[in-house]
Order: C-alpha cells, then structure tokens, then sequence
C-alpha cells in the first residue's frame, strides 16, 4: 500500500524489540528456568495479572495463525470453503499430533521448507527490485490519521511477532534442557537466537520490497477475505520467478504456518498451564514442570475451544480481524517487555549473565517507546 513508505517502521520495530525478545534464551540459559517463574519472583501478583492479560490474547492469536494457515491452504488446493471452518479443523488436527508425538517429525520436516521459502523469497525478491519506485522521501511515512497509525501500531504488533512469544522461547529452553540434560552456553544461546532473529528481519524487508514492486507500483490493494489475500501473497513469487514457483512456495508456507500454528497450540497451554502451577508452588526455587500433565491438556482445550469461539462468532472480516490481533498484541508488548527487563536484571540471574549496561539502556528505552507509542494510540483512538 505504502511503498517503501513503511521500510522504516520494518527495521525500528525490530530494533527496538530485540531485547525483550533476547531475554527470553537469556534467562533460560541464565537460570534454567522460564520467564514465567522469573515473574513469579518478582511477585505473584504480577503473575496473576500477567496471564490475565494474555489468556484472551493467547486464543485470539491462535485463531490469528489458523486462518492464516487455512488460507494457505485454500490457495494452494483451489477450494472454496469458508476458511474459519478450515482453521478450526486445522486447530484439531494440531492437538492430535501433538497429542500423538508428531511435532517433532513435522518439525524437521519444517527446517527444509523453511530453507526454501528462504532461498525463493531471497531470489525473488532480487528479480523484483528493477520495479521499485525507489523513493525513500516516503521511508519516514507520514502518518496522517488515526487509520494509518492503526496500520503502524499492528504492523509493530507482529513485527517480527509479539512480544509474548520470548516467554515462550524461555518454557522450551528449559523443557529442552530437561529432555536432552544438556544446557548450552550463553554464546551458543544468544548465537542461535540472533540468527533466527536476523533472518526474519530480512525476510520482513524481503516481503516488503516485494510488495513495493508487484502491487504498489500496479496500485493492487490487499484483499478483505483470507483465501484471496493468501493468493495474493503467492502471487508475489509467481510474478518475479514464474508459474513454477507459486506451487513450491505455497507447500513450504503451508508446512511452515502449520508448524507454527503447532508451536502455539503446545506453547500458549505450556505457559498457561506453567503460570497455575508457579502460583501453586508458593515460590519454589525448583523449576516447575507441566509436560503430559492434566494441566496443560487441559489448558490446550481451553484455549482450541476459545480460539474455535473466536473464529466461529467474532470473525467477520478477515482483515480487520488481524489488525485487531496485531494491534491488542503491541498494546499488551509493552508489559512483557517490562517483566522481562525485570527478570533479567533480577538477583536470580548470577552477575556475569546479565545484560550489559548498553542492553540495559536499550531495553529501557524500548520500554518507553512501546509504552508511549501504545498510549498514544489509544489516547487517539479513544479521545
């Protein structure tokens, strides 16, 4: 829509958020517990109040990822059924291979297609940078109206994801750690997580720059309904590489947004189900442990039943459906973002652990960017 208008937003989200998202690994690593307990040390309190302000959060994003993998879906087979209807099937079928072990399998399956929606959208994104209007007045976009600063502030809401997703990166640090006896170093940690983190950075810019060729430049507007906007999105690789690549793009992004639609069916109830059993433990010093309990099976059918609600009887538009997402997820940021500066500068993070005085400054200035500019936003929305 936007152009190159939007570049700029792209990179500063990812700078500002970075820290918070960091010190997910980092503590794990740090303490061999998940952020989850590192808010329990800070008070229970802020436990409660913090997976009260996820649980509503945590089925509407799960609805969020369903649709948008229905939508895959429905673009690459050619059907015509409502995509709400796909989602829900698609959420049953992601509890049943959990249920059954077959993430893993899903998972190193994932790792190749993952590869070659890199290596596609890298080569595609090159074929299209002769059609950009190569205008970077437009990189510091004006933001004219509380419609267009709505845009932005969902654009940050998911950009690159929210910012609960550090908690749960902690919950499978330890959970990996308890499988496997083995604890990484803090370099390996960090190394790990930078190039997961670098790599979605550039592919965002990828997209981006894609989009400012094959629709801005044509003046195409994203489509209202989830089908259409996924073919749209496919559209993209098809336009720079060529028919051939519209049905290999497709695959890889359909395995890749299942499996990720799989990582918050099992992620989302692990933090839930790790938050009850860290307010039960009365500030146990051991690491709490939810795996094949009664807790989280139950967790993962409050929130399927939650998200199913969701894309039954509040979805009405695709669309306005994930900006509403995005925008309650940048809302809510900010708070995780606090919690996780909090935790790592803890006494439960041996010295030589925690964040140096440079990320010190920087997570604290993104505190206060995040809160001021979720402020603002609904100071303007609401006033």
């Amino acid at each position: 829509m936007f152009g190159l208008g939007l570049l700029g937003i792209v990179i500063f989200a990812n700078i500002i958020k970075y820290p918070a998202f960091r010190f997910g690994p980092q503590y794990a690593t740090a303490t061999g517990r998940s952020l989850i307990e590192g808010y329990r040390d800070l008070g229970a309190w802020i436990v409660v109040v913090y997976l009260l302000s996820e649980v509503a959060v945590m089925a509407i994003i799960i609805a969020a990822v369903a649709v948008v993998t229905a939508a895959i879906l429905l673009a690459v087979t050619g059907g015509a059924v409502d995509a709400r209807y796909v989602a829900v099937g698609l959420i049953s079928l992601g509890i049943i291979m959990l249920g059954i072990g077959g993430y893993n399998f899903l998972d190193r399956m994932t790792k190749v297609f993952v590869l070659i929606l890199t290596v596609t959208t890298l080569s595609a994104t090159v074929i299209s940078l002769p059609g950009i209007e190569w205008d970077f007045t437009q990189v510091i976009f004006p933001i004219a109206d509380i419609q267009t600063f709505g845009f932005v502030i969902a654009l940050m809401g998911f950009m690159p994801s929210a910012l609960d997703q550090s908690v749960l990166q902690s919950l499978w640090s330890v959970a990996k750690q308890r499988t496997t006896g083995i604890t990484p170093s803090m370099s390996h940690a960090i190394a790990d997580f930078n190039v997961g983190y670098l790599t979605s950075a550039v592919l965002a810019i990828c997209f981006l720059l894609m989009g400012a060729s094959v629709m801005h430049t044509t003046g195409e507007m994203p489509a209202v309904s989830a089908a259409a906007f996924a073919e749209q999105v496919i559209a993209l690789f098809t336009t720079n590489l060529g028919n051939w690549a519209g049905t290999i793009v497709g695959i890889s992004a359909l395995f890749v947004m299942f499996t990720t639609l799989m990582t918050v069916l099992d992620g989302f109830p692990r933090l839930l189900a790790t938050g009850v059993s860290v307010l039960k433990s009365s500030g146990s010093t051991s690491s709490v442990k939810v795996e094949k309990s009664m807790l989280l099976y139950a967790s993962m059918g409050l929130l399927a039943v939650g998200a199913a609600f969701t894309l039954l009887y509040l979805m009405s538009n695709f669309q306005k459906f994930i900006d509403f997402v995005t925008i309650t997820a940048f809302i809510v940021g900010p708070i995780t973002a606090l919690l996780n500066h909090l935790a790592i500068t803890s006494a439960r993070v041996p010295i030589e652990h925690q964040p140096t005085r440079f990320f010190r400054v920087w997570s604290a200035l993104g505190i206060v960017v995040l809160t001021s500019l979720a402020a603002l936003f609904l100071y303007a929305r609401f006033a």
